[in-house]
């Protein structure tokens, strides 16, 4: 089986394209994975199992035989299974430094991803459990431009150098997926989402030119197509753990002027969690918190939920407030050759309404009203990347 993927392995979620024999489809779970230490170990009935593998990424019991994976025998549970597990959570931790080239968690998620499409691709053509899988992947993936630009080559190597198995545990008999990988892209992330936006063409740059004009900038005459040509860029890439800087300079990912803020959405939620929990507002963890402030409150829960707000808010503008800092040194060094700046990622619509005055504000600073800055709509903000990392592999995988 060949397959063809790119993969946005995030801070608080993963999204992914994938192709088989030319069949696409989306890949979109937090995270997260459960070490299981017990568990009922019910199989499911031959009528559920369809339901099972369609969410095969929310579903997932797997073990690993990798040498990427320290502990691959202990069995883990995938995405909203493992959340609500009750058992230990494996999860990147916002506050930490250290590479997701280097952690467990990352290789975890990645063949998880490969072992999950594979076995529904098989399903879907078959209708049958398989025994065996052999996949050969071509896949793109992407690391912060700081660790980009330490870790790319070996990050690459490590997945290319061995057979990785992973055995699926959820059904009847086990189910083993070998994998092997023919090239592996490694990218910097929010680089990607420019390949992205720009194949999305002038249906998106009208609906983001409209945006901005909203706002009170006027942009004179310019055009999406005048948009579509524009050779240097910024992108604001509003992640999890990360809000990442690219910047394309003649069409091309420019390293020595990109960057990494090391902090993002996430460490707002890690922030207005802890001054939460200290006033009796229990929250087990900021994925909880994430999803309670998007729910629309009951009467009997609208005056707790304005007070998580009205805390959550003052951190999002902290938060908007050094994003913007952040922006500033990045049109410092790259001077008057931008064109058009970006903004988008997993985290961009939460901050926007904060975030979005804070960014024109600084632009005008640097280029009046001459620098458009585009803010995607939630609808395409998220996948980006792992649309541009999916052409990407496509690409090197047709080679």
């Amino acid at each position: 089986m060949k397959m063809i993927a790119g993969l946005d392995i995030g801070n608080g979620y993963v999204k992914g394209a994938a192709s088989i024999a030319g069949r696409k489809s989306g890949i979109d779970f937090p995270s997260a994975a459960a070490i299981v230490t017990s568990m009922h170990d019910i199989k499911p009935s031959a009528d559920a199992v369809g339901g099972v593998v369609a969410d095969i990424f929310n579903q997932m019991d797997a073990s690993f035989a990798s040498a990427l994976i320290k502990d691959g025998n202990t069995r883990r549970l995938f995405g909203k299974r493992g959340l609500n597990s009750g058992n230990a959570i494996e999860e990147f931790d916002v506050y930490s430094h250290i590479s997701k080239a280097s952690q467990d968690l990352s290789a975890i998620l990645v063949l998880g991803c490969v072992a999950g499409k594979a076995l529904q691709d098989y399903w879907n053509e078959k209708h049958t459990l398989p025994q065996t899988i052999n996949v050969d992947a071509s896949i793109a993936l992407a690391l912060p431009i700081t660790e980009y630009k330490k870790y790319r080559d070996s990050y690459s190597a490590n997945f290319k150098k061995d057979r990785h198995i992973v055995t699926i545990n959820n059904f009847d008999h086990l189910i083993t997926v070998e994998i092997t990988f023919s090239d592996v892209q490694v990218y910097a992330e929010g680089a990607a989402a420019t390949f992205a936006i720009v194949a999305q063409g002038e249906g998106l740059m009208n609906a983001m030119l409209a945006d901005i004009r909203s706002r009170g900038v006027a942009l004179k005459d310019i055009t999406a197509a005048d948009v579509l040509s524009a050779q240097n860029t910024i992108g604001i890439d509003i992640g999890e753990g990360t809000v990442n800087f690219p910047v394309m300079t003649n069409a091309q990912f420019n390293p020595d002027v990109s960057s990494t803020f090391n902090k993002g959405f996430g460490t707002v939620l890690a922030n207005a969690l802890e001054r939460l929990n200290d006033l009796g507002y229990n929250f087990n963890s900021r994925k909880e918190l994430a999803d309670f402030i998007i729910t629309p409150p009951s009467k009997m829960k609208v005056d707790m939920y304005n007070a998580v707000m009205k805390i959550v808010d003052e951190e999002k503008y902290s938060f908007a407030k050094e994003v913007s800092m952040q922006f500033i040194k990045v049109l410092q060094r790259v001077g008057s050759r931008t064109e058009v700046i970006y903004v988008y990622g997993g985290g961009a619509t939460a901050m926007k309404e904060m975030l979005y005055p804070e960014l024109l504000a600084a632009a005008k600073t640097f280029g009046g009203e001459g620098y458009p800055v585009l803010y995607l709509d939630s609808a395409y903000s998220r996948y980006l990347n792992k649309e541009g990392l999916y052409m990407i592999a496509d690409m090197f995988g047709k080679k």
